[in-house]
């Protein structure tokens, strides 16, 4: 037993030295090469600063000797005779002469065209004003009429004139013509651009009422700022259902000074068809009085007018309406009133057998007419009244006609754009304005209509009026079959 723990001892004590010897050569083996290393990357540090050192003295040498030359250049360019002798040089000959001078003309231009062109690009881009609108945002879309942000329009006449809107009527035209109605001639009379001048949104409203805000230098009608007005666009001008309107001192004029903004706004328009419609068939106060006349649709805004006009002028006057508005009609000076309680009576006057249509019976029992005016669109050819109608007697229609244009192909509007630039050709040499069509708007009709308003020889009908944020309603209403009167956009805040 002594002897197995003997002999495992030694083994013992002999694995230990063979370790202690194994650890000691292992830890000369890393002292030796750490100190190898080390060196190593002593000499590869004293290296580096030596080539950094070196490269340093040889660039500090390139840059002085950049300055000494440049030292040198200097005196050589200050020195006058070496100044004179290349002038000299340059101006050897006339040629030289010639070149240098065009060479001096070409970087005076260029330089300026660079500073001028550096000024206009760095120029400060102002947004333009904005003002609240009534407008139509497409030609297709049901609900395309609604509130939008547009310019502030500008002056395109001195004789412009700027006017803060209160009040603007909404007329049937203005639900055609958002629609599309117009749409290619407006185009090509106004020359719209994608960018500048858009044609979309189009403000629409054809007459207003409101405040005169600023005059151009140009013009002659007296219309000073804050002067009460009232005025009318045509349907290929942007409307008047916006905070600021301009338009030409010819389409404007003072509002009567016995009705409000409201009331003004819903005649201008609709009067000035009425009154030129009349004046053209030769129905005035003295040339009027026992004509027999129908008028068809008598609530409608020119309905209105022609009514109390032909009345007060001492004519004969049948009106058809619907039942709601015979009160109104009858106010207005009609007593011979033909009624209709459907209502879509303007689409059923005609029956499918036209003999025993109501209308046809009740036009078959009053005289024969010398005028009948129509004053809404007809879904039915309407040839028949002319039975209705005295020996030399004529039919009206007051209505805006359809425009052929509206249905143009690329050809046809081709040769429309050449006619309608020779027409403003002409009105620029001939000092004119091309008539584009339309009723006559002009501001001596609108001085005879405040001046009917304001002997009470005509009275406003207002129907509804509504605020820009009910303007889907408002065209709801001008459509209807119950309408009166005018539909107005009222701007006061």
């Amino acid at each position: 037993m002594e002897d197995v723990r003997s002999r495992v001892g030694e083994v013992v004590n002999a694995m230990q030295s063979s370790i202690s010897m194994a650890t000691e050569s292992g830890l000369r083996v890393v002292r030796q090469y750490s100190d190898e290393g080390r060196n190593m990357a002593m000499r590869a540090i004293n290296d580096a600063n030596a080539e950094a050192s070196s490269a340093a003295r040889n660039a500090w040498s390139h840059v002085l000797e950049l300055v000494q030359r440049l030292k040198d250049t200097a005196r050589e360019v200050a020195d006058p005779t070496i100044i004179y002798e290349q002038l000299r040089i340059l101006f050897r000959d006339e040629i030289s002469r010639n070149n240098a001078f065009f060479i001096l003309v070409g970087l005076g231009f260029g330089t300026t065209g660079g500073v001028l062109l550096g000024v206009w690009l760095a120029r400060p881009h102002l947004a333009a004003p904005i003002m609240k609108s009534i407008a139509c945002t497409s030609f297709r879309d049901p609900d395309n009429v609604a509130v939008c942000n547009t310019p502030v329009p500008q002056f395109e006449s001195s004789s412009d004139i700027l006017v803060r809107v209160r009040a603007a009527a909404l007329n049937r035209i203005d639900r055609r013509i958002a629609f599309g109605y117009g749409r290619t001639l407006r185009r090509m009379i106004k020359s719209y651009s994608a960018s500048y001048n858009p044609e979309l949104p189009l403000v629409l409203g054809r007459s207003c009422a409101g405040v005169v805000e600023a005059v151009g230098k140009g013009s002659k009608s007296g219309i000073e700022i804050g002067d009460e007005v009232w005025l009318a666009t045509p349907w290929y001008e942007s409307g008047a259902a916006a905070e600021f309107v301009v338009v030409p001192e010819t389409r404007i004029s003072r509002k009567p000074f016995l009705i409000g903004f409201e009331g003004a706004a819903s005649l201008p328009y609709s009067g000035c068809i009425a009154l030129s419609l009349l004046d053209a068939h030769g129905l005035t106060e003295h040339s009027s009085k026992e004509k027999r006349i129908l008028v068809q649709d008598a609530c409608s805004p020119v309905g209105c007018v022609i009514t109390q006009l032909a009345n007060k002028w001492g004519a004969h006057v049948a009106v058809t309406c619907h039942t709601r508005s015979a009160p109104v009609i009858h106010e207005l000076g009609a007593g011979d009133i033909i009624t209709f309680a459907n209502e879509h009576f303007r689409s059923n006057f005609i029956d499918i057998n036209v003999e025993k249509s109501n209308l046809i019976n009740e036009l078959t029992a009053r005289e024969k007419f010398d005028y009948i005016f129509l004053t809404t669109r007809l879904a039915y050819d309407h040839k028949f009244l002319t039975k209705f109608l005295a020996k030399g007697g004529t039919i009206v229609d007051t209505v805006e006609p359809e425009l052929a244009s509206d249905e143009f192909g690329p050809l046809s509007r081709m040769l429309l754009s050449v006619l309608i630039k020779v027409r403003k050709l002409a009105a620029v040499i001939f000092r004119t304005h091309p008539d584009w069509g339309g009723p006559h708007l002009c501001h001596m009709v609108l001085e005879r209509l405040a001046g009917f308003v304001n002997d009470e020889t005509l009275k406003t009908v207002v129907d509804r009026v509504y605020t820009p944020n009910e303007v889907e309603r408002a065209m709801d209403h001008i459509c209807s079959e119950k309408s009166i009167g005018s539909t107005i956009i009222t701007f006061r805040s």
